[in-house]
């Protein structure tokens, strides 16, 4: 199915889905939830089952109708500490495309050291009707395999964390993905290498998976050194003088840095609402001497990653939740992104010349109230046909 079908999708279909999917996760999460004995009495005190398990579904011109899992394990090593989890998901997809992939989130010793780390695996296949905004039509199968590692210090008793990355792809992914959302991460262009980079995070949030308060930033670098692309198989699109991938575009001695800035405003006395806060973005990826598989695209809701390219990204994106109970909630969110500096045919352009928007709304549902744990189901719309529907688990940001 090409990106055209997937976009034409009708009104009445996307809401159906939609309720469909709200009524699956509903259905596994009271599954996952611990269940007391018969006879026993049920306090505030009684705990959770630490034990979680989540569907995951998206409707997108990437890889078509997409389903799967997340399953996943929540324990605490100290009070003091956010609340840690590892465990693993896997999707497929009726383009016969699959991802799946084990991740760990850790928190430990008063919340002194952060490490994330995770691999991934899968095969890919890309359809795209409108590729670079040219107007072809490109097909690409390819493998996936990745592993990732992020560890964080804080220094002394501020705010303030310091650390380093380490990374291994044959696939172009952001840092860190997004816990079980990595088919959300991966590019256009298949490509080997090896990163690592530092890492400097300033985070007063008061919940790192579902804040209501506080700002969180963090500056970081890629470092890819030594590998080279593993080129695909593409042609000579019409507007560009080359391939979507030259010979010369192979060495991959690139260097990559990321600059994000969230803040968090709780807005529950003004909307008399026992939960609501406005999620605030900005979020910057500059490259320097990144061939064409290593440039920027758009990371907003509702594009077809790897679908829009250029060497430099920025966006802003709102994010406002709101309860509805004691666990379902509504979202609605938005932004506008740009890119900018030399594109795929390496002309140079300014941020005014490609900007994108995105709207959306949906529900959310509060997996796990001690900490914070949510998923979500979003139906996205862009500019033109872009246009998504996903159930994914966690918050954007």
């Amino acid at each position: 199915m090409t990106a055209r079908g997937y976009n034409k999708l009708k009104t009445s279909s996307v809401r159906l889905m939609a309720f469909l999917a709200l009524i699956a996760a509903a259905g596994f999460v009271s599954t996952a939830n611990a269940q007391e004995p018969s006879g026993s009495v049920t306090t505030e005190a009684t705990k959770e089952s630490p034990w979680l398990i989540t569907p995951l579904l998206s409707v997108d011109p990437k890889l078509g109708r997409t389903i799967g899992a997340l399953a996943g394990y929540v324990m605490q090593f100290d009070e003091e500490s956010p609340a840690s989890m590892v465990g693993a998901a896997v999707t497929y997809s009726n383009t016969d495309s699959y991802v799946g992939g084990v991740f760990a989130d850790l928190y430990w010793q008063q919340d002194r050291n952060r490490l994330s780390l995770g691999g991934g695996f899968g095969k890919i296949k890309n359809d795209y009707d409108d590729f670079l905004g040219v107007g072809a039509s490109v097909k690409t199968v390819d493998n996936f395999e990745a592993f990732f590692l992020r560890y964080l210090r804080r220094i002394s008793d501020s705010p303030w964390f310091i650390g380093a990355l380490l990374l291994q792809t044959d696939y172009q992914i952001d840092f860190p993905p997004r816990q079980g959302a990595m088919v959300d991460q991966i590019g256009f262009m298949g490509f080997d290498a090896k990163g690592a980079g530092l890492v400097l995070d300033f985070d007063t949030r008061d919940n790192v998976r579902n804040p209501s308060g506080g700002s969180y930033a963090s500056f970081y670098n890629v470092a890819y050194r030594g590998d080279e692309t593993e080129s695909l198989s593409s042609p000579i699109l019409p507007g560009l003088d080359q391939p979507a991938i030259s010979a010369g575009q192979r060495q991959k001695d690139f260097d990559v840095y990321h600059f994000d800035a969230r803040t968090y405003i709780g807005l529950g006395r003004l909307l008399k609402s026992e939960r609501a806060t406005l999620a605030l973005e900005v979020r910057n990826r500059w490259t320097k001497n990144a061939p064409l598989s290593g440039y920027s695209s758009i990371s907003l809701p509702g594009y077809t990653k790897g679908n829009y390219l250029g060497e430099d990204y920025s966006h802003l994106q709102f994010d406002l939740r709101l309860s509805l109970g004691a666990r379902w909630g509504a979202v609605f969110f938005g932004g506008v992104g740009c890119l900018y500096g030399e594109d795929a045919s390496a002309r140079s352009s300014s941020c005014q010349d490609n900007v994108y928007p995105a709207l959306g709304g949906g529900i959310s549902y509060l997996l796990k109230p001690e900490t914070g744990i949510v998923v979500r189901a979003e139906v996205a719309k862009g500019t033109g046909d872009n246009s998504a529907l996903y159930l994914r688990f966690g918050h954007p940001f």
